[in-house]
């Protein structure tokens, strides 16, 4: 009895179910093959073209790129593709790339930042408009990018004549809105000048000017603040004041004043904004009204310093030492009311007195309110305040700015104001006293001079923050508009989070640490997930819930998976109907140890079981130990897939349908990888590799091999077959009855060019088959048709099973198989 069938390639990939039992339509191998849509069919995987033609170089031996990052200034459309390569021995460094996607070119960058990891890929995000990095190296790093807005602007003028500026106003919504409409407006007064706050250390500011400019003679100097005091920049090399014109009047047209980056500028507060503060002053008067309106910096990437966030504290404690009686008396509730009825009583207090003052973190400055007609009239001013730095008072005398002194300028605590001091010339020690148990950070406030006057009250105080050096980070996150990391050596199984928009700002109430999540095992990654954060530890998989400091809250979801592989955690949020078909849910996916995982929220779930073998140490394919813990993955938006990196191949699982396509190699071996927008505002997905070349996927129809002299990329054809389940006579009896193979057609796409097809047979389960070439290739080649359709005499006696493999290794050319046609004979009757 002779029977034809006809078998489409609607099943799915499976390397573990032996092929004898896998059902009609399905794959047991293949190589470099996707699927072509919902009805089935497959195809080749696209190849690559190169990004860069040349290595990033270095003074050391290279080891590739190790992660690939993009970043885009959302109000500036300041784009910047980024990768960390590593340079053995001088540690790993962030390079910026000459060429955005989808553009390239010959080199890959310029160097942004150094000294990173070189062998632990990192972590970034965004929140607000900077840039964020951390791969356990050191503190997180902040970048803004070529031009970010400045963080601050204060014009001080002299509103009252004196000859010095004594009226402050912040300028800083007008010259960062991005709106011409609204500006900073300057006055024509050589005594006015105006403070410029940069993020981080500076090295130049851009001033965009509207209709009114200057035109009048007068030259601009630019101060920086270093260790209390400020230091001129217009004697540094690089000085140059781009707002020059004509010659010898700034502020005469939009430009950039630019000089030297010093290491020795520190942070200072006005207006009540921390950061770096650059003060503009001119030698003559300017044209009245000069307008600003637009206020940008420049500075490199680098550590993040931690910064208060403007929010003034009450102090935990408040004594008055009362040297000639030894006491310290108890004044915290008396200056905590904000009535003026209570209050600390500082009169006749001599130069042997202190204004004892005690908070939970370090400070930066003290304010001091005073009741009205009860303030210092003498000639006595805060001269010094004392810090307690671990063994001994350490005193800070210079850079004190005190706000409470007189207009003269000669007595303090004349009027309500803050006390600021240089708080990074100390560091500040907690201690107990006899009289307060409870360690805290203590400071003493003394004066110069005896007061004689007996009635002085101080009803209120408050103090403001210094905010600690950050510790080092093995990754960093945004989340509910804070910055989010994790790796703090301290608290390993805990997420310690910024204040709300200030990602710079990890100190005060709205700042702090999460609760632990489980044991002291170090949080591995965090993703966003609707409005939770998914964390994972290497054993345990968890949900951070909440809104704020006073909700957020924990909860594990996971005890006995998590996360082997921390750069393999991906987010999509196209829908999964594998997991909850009446309903499409966005997940999570990661690689543990034993395999892929899926989560939509409730519990995870193993979608590895088609390529276990990589995953199970009972095969020769599983991956290696020294590997299975620093495997990366990525995502193709347009092909709805999921990718995850192995030593020498590729696993690729489309999540949409919920299932593994036959593994991928390239000719190259790609160690990360990131799906990015371009330019153009369309999906792309890159790769890098270990030699340092970067290659834009699935934008050609081969793969790339490096050459050492030009052309230094040549095309490589992509290998792709597939290879079928064990076919039998009937399915259910599979292996109980012989018979003939005698023809096969084959059915695909029609190619313009002769596309020889090979074709081999796998008798029986055979290890090595036999290719078929009867009486000529499979040859998809038709003209003026869509659809292909050729076959071959076969002619296979005695079988009792066999596989089928579709190959094509030639460059430019691919096979698309939708099914096939193959003839049996058997004795007797063949039932359907």
């Amino acid at each position: 009895m002779i029977k034809m069938f006809k078998e489409p390639f609607t099943g799915n990939y499976n390397g573990i179910t032996p092929a004898t039992l896998l059902p009609v339509g399905s794959v047991s191998d293949g190589l470099n093959v996707r699927k072509i849509g919902e009805g089935g069919g497959w195809k080749p995987r696209k190849g690559c073209t190169v990004h860069n033609t040349t290595a990033p170089g270095c003074s050391a031996a290279t080891t590739g790129f190790l992660s690939l990052h993009q970043y885009t200034h959302p109000r500036n459309e300041d784009y910047h593709f980024l990768g960390q390569f590593a340079c053995t021995g001088d540690g790993g460094v962030l390079y910026d790339a000459t060429d955005d996607p989808p553009a390239s070119g010959t080199t890959f960058g310029t160097s942004i930042k150094s000294s990173l990891s070189e062998t632990v890929p990192g972590f970034s995000t965004m929140v607000g408009e900077h840039f964020f990095y951390a791969d356990g190296s050191g503190r997180p790093i902040v970048w803004g990018g070529d031009l970010p807005f400045c963080s601050g602007f204060i014009a001080h003028f002299d509103i009252g004549d004196t000859g010095t500026p004594d009226t402050y106003v912040d300028y800083t919504r007008e010259v960062i809105d991005n709106r011409t409409g609204t500006m900073a407006v300057l006055r024509a007064d050589v005594h006015d000048v105006y403070y410029v706050c940069s993020p981080e250390i500076a090295s130049a500011v851009k001033l965009t000017l509207g209709t009114t400019v200057n035109l009048e003679a007068s030259v601009l100097t630019v101060e920086s603040w270093q260790a209390g005091a400020w230091d001129s920049r217009t004697s540094d090399a690089a000085w140059d004041d781009g707002t020059d014109d004509p010659a010898g009047d700034t502020h005469g047209k939009t430009g950039t004043v630019t000089w030297t980056v010093q290491t020795l500028d520190t942070m200072r507060v006005i207006g009540g904004i921390m950061g770096y503060w650059y003060k503009f002053s001119f030698s003559g008067v300017l044209t009245a009204g000069v307008q600003i309106t637009k206020c940008q910096v420049v500075f490199a990437a680098q550590s993040l310093t931690n910064k208060w966030n403007g929010v003034y504290e009450y102090p935990t404690a408040v004594r008055f030492f009362d040297q000639s009686t030894g006491e310290y008396i108890d004044a915290t509730g008396k200056v905590l009311n904000e009535s003026t009825s209570q209050y600390m009583q500082i009169g006749s207090m001599n130069t042997a007195d202190f204004i004892l003052v005690k908070s939970a973190e370090p400070l930066t400055a003290i304010g001091f309110a005073m009741v009205v007609d009860y303030t210092q009239q003498e000639a006595s001013k805060v001269d010094q305040i004392d810090v307690w730095s671990g063994t001994s008072w350490t005193a800070v005398t210079t850079g004190i700015i005190d706000e409470t002194l007189d207009e003269a300028g000669d007595s303090s605590l004349a009027q309500t104001g803050t006390i600021w001091f240089n708080a990074a010339a100390v560091t500040a020690k907690r201690r107990t006293f006899d009289w307060d148990s409870i360690p805290g950070y203590w400071y003493r406030v003394s004066i110069d001079t005896t007061l004689t006057d007996t009635d002085v009250r101080v009803f209120m105080m408050a103090t403001a923050m210094f905010p600690e050096v950050l510790a080092a980070a093995d990754g960093v996150i945004e989340f509910k508009n804070r910055l989010f990391t994790w790796g703090d050596p301290e608290y390993p199984n805990r997420l310690r989070y910024s204040a709300n928009g200030r990602p710079d700002c990890f100190s005060g109430s709205d700042s702090g640490y999460t609760d632990a999540f489980g044991d002291m095992k170090p949080i591995t990654c965090a993703l966003r997930f609707y409005n939770e954060l998914i964390v994972w530890k290497e054993d345990s998989v968890w949900l951070l819930e909440g809104f704020s400091p006073q909700t957020f809250g924990t909860l594990r979801i996971a005890d006995t998976i998590g996360l082997a592989s921390p750069k393999s955690a991906v987010v999509v949020e196209t829908g999964y109907p594998a997991m909850k078909t009446d309903e499409p849910l966005s997940i999570a996916l990661w690689q543990d140890t034993d395999g892929v995982y899926v989560l939509d929220g409730r519990k995870p779930k193993k979608v590895s079981g088609p390529v276990d073998h990589y995953f199970n140490t009972e095969y020769t394919t599983a991956i290696a130990a020294a590997s299975i813990n620093n495997r990366q993955a990525f995502v193709d938006p347009l092909n709805n897939e999921y990718h995850l990196l192995l030593p020498t191949s590729e696993l690729v699982y489309n999540y949409v349908r919920a299932e593994w396509y036959p593994p991928w190699e390239r000719n190259v071996d790609l160690v990360c990888g990131i799906s990015l927008r371009g330019t153009d505002n369309r999906y792309y997905t890159y790769g890098g590799d270990a030699a340092g070349t970067v290659y834009r996927l699935e934008n050609d129809t081969t793969d790339k091999a490096e050459n050492a002299a030009s052309p230094y990329y040549t095309d490589v054809a992509i290998s792709h077959k597939i290879k079928t389940r064990a076919i039998s006579v009937k399915q259910p009896e599979a292996t109980t009855l012989r018979f003939s193979f005698r023809k096969l057609w084959v059915e695909g796409k029609a190619q313009d060019n002769p596309t020889a097809i090979t074709t081999t047979f796998f008798k029986n389960m055979i290890d090595t088959g036999t290719a078929l070439a009867v009486p000529a290739a499979i040859d998809m080649e038709v003209d003026d048709h869509g659809l292909a359709f050729d076959g071959l005499d076969t002619s296979q006696e005695g079988c009792v099973c066999f596989e089928l493999e579709f190959s094509l290794n030639s460059a430019d050319l691919e096979m698309e198989l939708w099914s096939f046609l193959y003839q049996l004979e058997a004795r007797g009757e063949i039932e359907l």
